[in-house]
């Protein structure tokens, strides 16, 4: 017996989920042109409202109920039709799928439509093609029911050789490939091994929520070229490139990831999650291997960061574990991390952001060549611990217009540093103290090349607590608090050059 979900008009409800994202999105276009606290603003906003959405729900009331029998398809109902071992929908409606199908797939052909195809302990092998493969539709939901448990797998080759298929436009390419609108909810379980080269690939929006889903891919992980959202899904995912990732890359206010509320364990060849606009994420719980870890060594043209944004990263919230052949955590543009505990190992920087980097609160633990990277750093609260090899805290200039500047304001920092030419805190420009503790172990505690100046705060160096700041290249003390030529408080022409 079909079993029965409060109806909360699903039809109606997609369409403003997904206009909800793209509003959210065409807001956060403008932050690379705004400052940090706006481009915090949005990007935060992005994921609660992700997280404040109803949660999607069905009515199994009169659904179209779909047996699979091994090698054959029998369908009670209208709407869909059975073509040998391939299930085409060609109709608005929900569809129940339950048994086995040892080489077929499911269709989806609706044009202009609203199709929810409902796993209800569905196994389905498909050796040529998608297992599910939205072809047509307004929007489609995946629907795993409640308590059940559902497989989807593909061959290792595609034979494009239907009406369906383009080998030119390599579509499909994924085990759940969707041309439109994709949404995959509910509070089942799906395993899905993508033998081919992509998990799941929507060209449009993809929203997962509350769902947990098992993936392994040959190639990347999950797409949703508009948009990818997660909310209060788990997700286990091993990929030989991507695991997460959003492609748009010609309209700025898409391409762009959500996460609110998740459990993820991401294990990526390349990056774990790459979004060509920006990434928010809220209260998430997430593991992240990106390109065999903090000890491997890759080619100059793979790209294999922990979390990755062509414009803004903000995270509030959650706990974070990455483990990165390249940086941790990366933006083109700006980083803000408003709060969290975060353990981050990798082979390049821990945080590094092209413009700001703005650290408000959160526990971190930084494991790197270099711990923190921007142009401009300003760290307000929060407790940190830094282990590098290069640079703890590094203000290099890489934006054009404005001085490269280091500006703690309060928190707890620890940072040790390595042997050689390492600084704890080193700038381009300028280095500003007002505030919080700082307990620096290291052969260089402050390199700068503009100005110095400890305001406030509590600052030991070597054990020794100092109350003024020395640059490496200044020439010492002797500048005294307002600096000179010899550096000191307030640096010099004896900076580095």
């Amino acid at each position: 017996m079909l079993q029965k979900i409060k109806n909360h008009k699903l039809k109606k409800l997609i369409p403003i989920i997904l206009s909800l994202l793209v509003i959210v999105g065409m807001l956060a276009s403008c932050a690379k042109q705004e400052s940090t606290e706006t481009a915090e603003e949005t990007t935060t906003q992005a994921a609660q409202a992700v997280a404040s959405t109803a949660d999607v729900s069905i009515d199994l009331e009169g659904a179209t109920k779909v047996t699979l029998n091994d090698t054959s398809i029998t369908v009670d109902g209208s709407g869909a039709k059975a073509d040998g071992s391939t299930l085409v929908i060609s109709a608005a409606g929900t569809y129940v799928l339950s048994g086995k199908l040892s080489d077929g797939r499911v269709v989806v052909d609706a044009d202009g439509e609203n199709v929810t195809v409902v796993l209800n302990g569905a196994d389905i092998t498909c050796s040529y093609s998608s297992a599910i493969y939205v072809y047509n539709a307004k929007s489609a939901t995946v629907y795993l029911l409640e308590g059940s448990t559902n497989t989807l797998a593909d061959g290792s080759t595609y034979t494009y050789k239907d009406s369906y298929s383009s080998e030119a436009d390599e579509e499909p390419n994924a085990c759940i490939y969707a041309k439109d609108d994709l949404v995959i909810a509910g509070s089942g379980s799906l395993n899905l091994t993508a033998n081919f080269n992509n998990g799941i690939v929507s060209k449009d929006t993809l929203l997962i929520e509350n769902a947990s889903i098992t993936l392994t891919a040959k190639n990347n992980g999950i797409t949703g070229k508009d948009s990818l959202s997660v909310k209060k899904a788990t997700l286990t995912v091993k990929a030989g490139g991507d695991a997460l990732r959003s492609t748009n890359d010609t309209d700025s206010s898409l391409g762009y990831i959500v996460i609110a509320s998740s459990k993820l364990n991401l294990t990526a060849g390349e990056d774990g999650v790459q979004a060509q606009t920006y990434v928010s994420i809220a209260s998430a719980t997430m593991t992240i291997q990106s390109g065999g870890g903090s000890s491997a060594t890759l080619s100059d043209d793979i790209s294999a960061k922990g979390i990755k944004a062509q414009t803004d990263i903000s995270i509030k919230g959650g706990t974070y574990k990455i483990d990165a052949a390249d940086d941790a955590i990366h933006a083109n543009n700006n980083v803000n991390i408003a709060s969290g505990t975060f353990t981050l190992e990798t082979g390049d920087d821990g945080i590094h952001a092209d413009n700001k980097l703005v650290i408000d609160g959160g526990t971190l633990t930084i494991t790197a060549h270099e711990g923190l990277e921007g142009t401009l750093i300003t760290i307000n609260d929060g407790t940190m611990e830094i282990n590098a090899t290069d640079d703890g805290i590094n203000a290099a200039q890489k934006l054009s217009g404005v001085t490269a500047t280091v500006t703690i304001n309060g928190g707890k920092l620890t940072i040790k540093m390595g042997q050689g030419d390492t600084d704890a805190i080193d700038s381009n420009g300028n280095i500003i103290i007002n505030g919080g503790t700082i307990n620096i172990t290291g052969q260089s505690a402050f390199d700068y090349d503009g100005t110095g100046e400890l305001n406030g705060g509590t600052v030991y160096v070597n054990g020794e607590q100092i109350t003024q700041m020395t640059n490496q290249f200044g020439g010492g003390m002797q500048g005294g608090m307002q600096g000179g030529p010899g550096g000191g408080m307030q640096g010099g022409p004896g900076g580095r050059g």
